[in-house]
């Protein structure tokens, strides 16, 4: 049954000579020979007993060699297929190479030709994600600096061991671009960083919706947050393992998604999504007015970065096995490092010093007025607190000089404008405007 639609297009010098696909090999060849199949040697490439080239170049498709245990009866033209009858067991030792394209016109696209069709282009997406995750580990760095917590010395593990990752699967992916093997172990370790990460990362923003390092630095219910997120690596890593071992992603044609493993930890993720908008809304119930721009955004992009998984798996199953590893790959990426730079966005000195709790060293007043997020009385507040005065002590003066203008203590009766701005304790600026204008206030 196995060759019955094969030998019809299949050529036999001997059952068939109006075939005209090159399929069959028999196997031993005689030992330091070509294969006894191989007609014409030149098409042979050198160092190797047998040869087949693929000449489909119209659309991609997957190829398989198969090696089944039986023999051509060719005695009288009978050309059928006996099944082998071996006494013993025979160990056959085997070296077959598989290459996109002619092998010896592989130098036209190096990183494409040691590649199954299906991982080509995945250098060029590990080499991207390298170099975009670098430059936001140097601007992180600078920030991180700038000013240390908790919270950000987390991030920095997180954003560090993403760098790592992709670092160890671009060296695999560069390695097998030239021996056909690459570094195996680099690509585990590499995919093992990677889900560690992610999961570290999902801690991190459960941590930030509890408003641990904006409304308090006290962690509540931390053995229940500990416990989840260690659930959801040993998911995670269970899921991995699984995939190595049970999965055969190109004869099922499905990925480690499409398994109860696969089910569970994305059900368990949804869960977990949850639970963090649940905390944000209770986070953001208790957070000063000058908090919610923070909170507003960093819930309105991590409840996407939540969901984009499940998502992005129901819409895998529709794209074909060709294109699904390449896309999911580099869907996967830049979902990532997007949300590392929202992150950073948010955590950027200028901005974290405004609502970050107990920072461990404070941002310069210089550094803050450059990037134009305060207000001149901000400034005058921050200038106060550096010289050791309180801003109520400036209640007695006519006037503080900045930038070249005078603000005075005392308003003209038709237009009075008061502002207020305070330092609390543990260094969150707040501020607070108010204005009041009369109604003949068109008459100056």
């Amino acid at each position: 049954m196995v060759f019955k639609k094969i030998d019809q297009i299949a050529f036999d010098y001997v059952c068939n000579k109006d075939g005209v696909e090159d399929f069959l090999r028999a196997i031993p060849c005689p030992r330091n020979q070509l294969c006894s199949d191989e007609d014409n040697p030149a098409n042979v490439i050198p160092g190797y007993q047998f040869t087949y080239k693929v000449r489909d170049t119209q659309q991609p498709r997957f190829w398989y060699i198969s090696i089944a245990s039986c023999w051509r009866n060719r005695t009288n033209n009978v050309c059928k297929w006996v099944p082998q009858a071996m006494k013993e067991e025979i160990l056959i030792e085997y070296d077959i190479w598989l290459v996109n394209g002619n092998p010896s016109s592989r130098g036209l696209n190096p990183f494409e030709h040691q590649f199954s069709f299906e991982f080509h282009d995945v250098f060029e997406i590990h080499l991207v994600a390298f170099l975009l995750c670098l430059l936001l580990t140097l601007l992180w760095s600078y920030a991180f600096f700038k000013q240390r917590h908790l919270i950000t010395k987390l991030l920095t593990v997180i954003i560090g061991g993403e760098l790592l990752s992709t670092l160890l699967n671009l060296i695999h992916v560069t390695v097998f671009a030239f021996n056909g093997q690459g570094v195996g172990w680099m690509s585990k370790v590499g995919t093992l960083a990677d889900i560690v990460v992610q999961c570290l990362f999902m801690m991190f923003l459960l941590l930030l919706a509890k408003g641990w390092a904006i409304t308090t630095n006290e962690l509540k219910w931390k053995f229940v947050l500990l416990g989840i997120c260690g659930a959801y690596t040993v998911l995670n890593l269970f899921l991995y393992i699984w995939n190595l071992v049970e999965i055969d992603n190109i004869i099922s044609n499905t990925d480690e998604w499409q398994t109860w493993p696969g089910y569970a930890t994305l059900a368990f993720r949804l869960l977990v999504m949850v639970w963090f908008f649940v905390e944000l809304r209770w986070t953001y119930h208790m957070t000063n007015n000058d908090d919610l721009n923070f909170i507003q955004h960093f819930g309105a992009f991590f409840l996407v970065w939540f969901i984009y998984l499940p998502v992005l798996v129901a819409i895998s199953t529709q794209i074909s096995a060709l294109w699904r590893y390449k896309t999911v790959l580099s869907i996967n990426y830049a979902v990532d490092i997007l949300a590392y730079a929202v992150i950073i966005h948010l955590f950027w000195p200028s901005r974290s010093v405004l609502f970050m709790v107990n920072g461990e060293r404070p941002l310069p007043v210089y550094d803050l007025e450059i990037t134009g997020l305060l207000e001149d009385i901000q400034e005058t507040t921050l200038f106060l607190r550096e010289k050791g005065k309180k801003p109520e002590d400036t209640e007695s003066e006519s006037g503080v000089h900045m930038n070249g203008d005078t603000l005075k203590d005392k308003a003209e009766s038709n237009n009075s404008t008061r502002n207020s701005a305070t330092v609390s304790s543990n260094g969150v600026l707040n501020t607070g405007y108010r204005n009041k204008f009369s109604s003949d206030d068109d008459s100056d």
